[in-house]
């Protein structure tokens, strides 16, 4: 009966995987050991488990993030491209009317500049004959001005001479008066002297005659001539002002002619690039819309793959649990130390979460954060496990409206971020720093209840 007694004894501390004195009965002893090494071994896979089913988690979350970034940016290259190039109902190849309208204006503006450039040029060349001509009508004046003033010249030897002239005359008259006296008193003898006398008086003042009206005809000539030299001296500086100022019309418009000659090669420059820039902006066309139909594509490929890791992430989510059911027995139970050790790790994956939270606030950027509380480093492990520690139930399961509610503060952070509302997701983020410290007070009694 003793033998008996002992045995169960065994039994029972096999079934409560106990250590005891096995020496007595080595099957049992094997037994036990088989089943620790099970319970250690269901352990080991329960661990693996939680970390693989955490990691589907992770990689589903950045998926999904990754899968709303390339559906965003296709929106956007998209509507960047209706916007510029119109709707692609309207595509059809080429880019918009306005920039060919564009083109065509420029490929016009350098024809008629071409026209304006040939008129000015025209005009240029009929400014140099007229300044060649200026030139040559200022040469003649100048030989005009240079004869008259040699007329001049003459007319004075002229007045000198008839004045001489006038004055043997008037010598030559006295002279015959003289000798009419002369011969007035020889009588009979000066008779024919007196006729001479008379001839050569009368000669003399015919002379005077004479010259008195050539004085007067050089004077008269003398008196053009002067207003002749005046008149050209004035016509010489009249012209000389002309061509100073056709010589500087002249320049200025060879300096238009120059200007509109680089304005028609930039023209033509800009005509050039307008239309590379319309071929371009055709081909870019194009891409932008391959590329916004393949990043479409991407993006349905990518939520298909999804899928699959959404359907692992349920498979393992569900094995967990199914372990954390089969930890309640006897035989698969986790020991303190353990469960201690996945709180000690929700702690760190808490301390992980608010610190991506803060670095979303400060950089103002929205990054990947999980937002399902059920999925988080601590949620699969809490959906999962319960504690044997009847002092830290009540704790334990009060948690899980606080942790929901943590979670939430991440959903108003990026919310707020996107609205640009950077002062209330500060604010957002203060108060979900404050609620945190709630929940690690709850989390750090649980684990010192567990290590103890």
């Amino acid at each position: 009966m003793a033998v008996k007694t002992g045995k169960t004894a065994l039994i029972k501390a096999v079934s409560e995987l106990k250590e005891t004195d096995y020496t007595k009965d080595p099957d049992l002893y094997n037994i036990y050991q088989r089943l620790q090494n099970g319970r250690k071994q269901f352990g080991e896979i329960f661990d693996k488990n939680i970390k693989a089913v955490m990691q589907i988690s992770s990689l589903d979350l950045t998926m999904q993030y990754q899968t709303e970034k390339i559906v965003e940016i296709s929106q956007n290259v998209a509507n960047a491209t209706e916007t510029i190039f119109g709707s692609s109902s309207n595509f059809n190849g080429r880019t918009n009317n306005q920039h060919e309208e564009l083109t065509n204006t420029i490929v016009e503006v350098s024809s008629d500049t071409s026209n304006v450039f040939e008129k000015i040029q025209t005009g240029q060349e009929e400014l140099t004959e007229i300044r060649d001509l200026s030139g040559q009508t200022i040469d003649i004046s100048l030989e005009l001005q240079s004869d008259m003033d040699q007329l001049l010249k003459i007319l004075e030897s002229v007045s000198s001479v008839i004045a001489e002239i006038n004055n043997i005359s008037m010598q030559t008259n006295l002279l015959s008066l003289n000798a009419s006296v002369e011969a007035a008193r020889a009588g009979k003898a000066g008779e024919g002297f007196a006729v001479v006398a008379e001839e050569i008086r009368t000669l003399a003042t015919e002379t005077q005659k004479l010259t008195n009206n050539m004085e007067q005809f050089v004077d008269t000539i003398k008196a053009a001539s002067q207003k002749s030299v005046k008149s050209a001296s004035n016509t010489v500086n009249s012209l000389e002002v002309m061509s100073k100022k056709i010589n500087s019309i002249w320049d200025i418009n060879s300096e238009n002619q120059q200007q509109v000659s680089k304005i028609n090669d930039s023209i033509r420059s800009i005509a050039s690039v307008s239309e590379s820039i319309t071929n371009s902006m055709t081909e870019m066309e194009n891409q932008l819309r391959t590329s916004t139909s393949f990043m479409n594509q991407v993006s349905s490929d990518l939520k298909q793959a999804v899928e699959p890791v959404v359907d692992i992430e349920k498979t393992l989510d569900s094995t967990v649990k199914q372990m954390g059911i089969m930890s309640e027995d006897t035989f698969f139970h986790f020991d303190n130390s353990d469960f201690a050790k996945y709180v000690r790790d929700a702690i760190s994956a808490h301390h992980n979460w608010l610190n991506n939270l803060r670095k979303m606030v400060e950089t103002r950027t929205v990054t990947p954060l999980q937002l399902d509380s059920s999925k988080c480093g601590f949620g699969h492990f809490y959906y999962s496990v319960r504690p044997r520690i009847p002092r830290i139930l009540p704790i334990w399961e009060a948690l899980e409206m606080k942790h929901k509610k943590f979670h939430k503060y991440g959903t108003m952070v990026i919310s707020a971020l996107k609205n640009d509302s950077y002062s209330e997701a500060e604010r957002i983020y203060r108060e979900a720093a404050q609620y945190s410290k709630e929940l690690i007070a709850d989390l750090e009694q649980i684990l010192q209840s567990a290590e103890d």
